[in-house]
C-alpha cells in the first residue's frame, strides 16, 4: 500500500515529507491541539498525554506514520483523519478528538466524541480507496482516539450502534472496515 500512496501523493511525499519511519518498541502519536497548524508526530516514552495514541511494537517492526491532515491534505481540501499507521500487514487510520476538559467522562459522552471522528475517518478511507491506494478486499482499522480509559473494549449499545453505523457507510465498497474506540494500538509480531 505504501507505493500506491507515494504515487498518488507524489508532490506531498517528496523528500519523505508527510512520513516518518519508526521501529521503536513503544512510541506515542500526537495531533497538536489547536491553534497549531502542525501535522501529527511521534515521540518516545516516558512522557505521555492521555489523548495521545500509544503504539506497542514489541518486535520492533517498521511502522510508517503517514501524516494526513495538514500534510497530505491541506485545510482547504476538507476534513480528513489525522494520520495513518502502516506496516506490511496492518492499515490503521487514526482520528484524534480531545475533550474540552481533561476529566474522564461518562461512557455515553465518550461515544459522542468518538462519533465526531467517524466522518473524517470515512472520508479519508473512501478517498484512499478511490485513488487505488487501498486494494479491494483489504482490512482497514479505523481508530477513534478519544483519550485513555480503563474499559476495553468499550461496552454498550452506544458503541455497537456507532460501529454498525460506521460499517454501513462503506456498503457497496469492497473494503473490510473495523472501528476501534481506543488509544492503544498493538503492532502484530509476525510478518
Amino acid at each position: 500500500m505504501l507505493n500506491p500512496l507515494r504515487e498518488s501523493f507524489r508532490d506531498q511525499m517528496r523528500g519523505n515529507a508527510c512520513q516518518e519511519a519508526i521501529t521503536a518498541v513503544e512510541f506515542f502519536v500526537q495531533d497538536p491541539p489547536q491553534p497549531s497548524t502542525e501535522a501529527c508526530f511521534h515521540y518516545l516514552p516516558p512522557a505521555r498525554n492521555r489523548f495521545d495514541l500509544q503504539v506497542m511494537n514489541a518486535a520492533g517492526r517498521l511502522v510508517h506514520l503517514i501524516k494526513i491532515d495538514r500534510c497530505l491534505y491541506s485545510v482547504e481540501e476538507g476534513r480528513r483523519c489525522d494520520c495513518l499507521l502502516l506496516t506490511t500487514e496492518q492499515t490503521c487510520f487514526v482520528e484524534f478528538k480531545a475533550a474540552d476538559s481533561d476529566i474522564t467522562s461518562a461512557g455515553n459522552l465518550r461515544y459522542a466524541r468518538a462519533a465526531d471522528c467517524v466522518e473524517q475517518l470515512e472520508l479519508t478511507i473512501k478517498d484512499f480507496f478511490s485513488r487505488g491506494i487501498i486494494p479491494p478486499g483489504a482490512l482497514v482499522t479505523a481508530y477513534a482516539c478519544v483519550g485513555r480509559t480503563s474499559q476495553r473494549p468499550y461496552p454498550g449499545a452506544d458503541f455497537l450502534a456507532l460501529s454498525a453505523s460506521f460499517n454501513n457507510r462503506f456498503e457497496g465498497i469492497p473494503v473490510r472496515v473495523h472501528l476501534r474506540v481506543e488509544n492503544v494500538l498493538v503492532i502484530n509480531r509476525n510478518g
